[in-house]
């Protein structure tokens, strides 16, 4: 079975578990706990992952991670081997597809913008869209987050020059 399967299959189980597993605990995360710490996980983003919830249905997202390979936006490249990727994003969380007993399915999206910064002088700036959905569990201050990210490259190192990509995360984070 191919690592990408097993990685899903593993994941789609661990989620219905969560749904499906009693609990009488209440939301700890974005009320009791608004500020979350942990892990993005993907492409680019393997680094920091951080959260401030403002509201119920506002939130602030920022990653700080590591370029692992070649980074693309469309034409413009990024970095030849490795760099810094920076993302801030205004996310909206504005519905509850799935209410459950352990952990609830929300959707989110939002405005953000990047910054990447590269060997050989090169960076890249543009503005992203965070389409997700994250999985913020009842009796623990832990959630887990899908989501896929549109981006629109503004500037690089060539000067002014337009380039679509999208990238996308997962993240796991500790609320305190």
């Amino acid at each position: 079975m191919k690592k990408s399967t097993a990685l899903l299959v593993s994941a789609s189980a661990a989620l219905a578990l969560t749904f499906a597993a009693p609990s009488v605990a209440h939301a700890q995360v974005g009320g009791a706990r608004p500020f979350g710490l942990g892990l993005a996980l993907g492409y680019p983003d393997v680094g920091l992952s951080a959260q401030y919830f403002m509201n119920e249905r506002t939130s602030l997202q920022f990653v700080l991670s590591f370029w692992y390979r070649n980074g693309r936006f469309g034409r413009d490249y990024v970095d030849n081997s490795s760099g810094l990727f920076l993302r801030a994003d205004y996310l909206f969380h504005p519905a509850t597809l799935i209410r459950g007993s352990v952990a609830d399915l929300r959707f989110y999206i939002g405005p953000g913008l990047y910054a990447g910064f590269g060997n050989y002088d090169s960076f890249a700036l543009g503005l992203e869209l965070p389409i997700g959905l994250s999985v913020p569990f009842k009796s623990i201050p832990i959630d887990l987050a899908f989501e896929a990210v549109p981006r629109l490259a503004i500037v690089n190192n060539n000067g002014v020059g337009l380039g679509f990509g999208v990238g996308g995360a997962f993240h796991i984070r500790y609320y305190f």
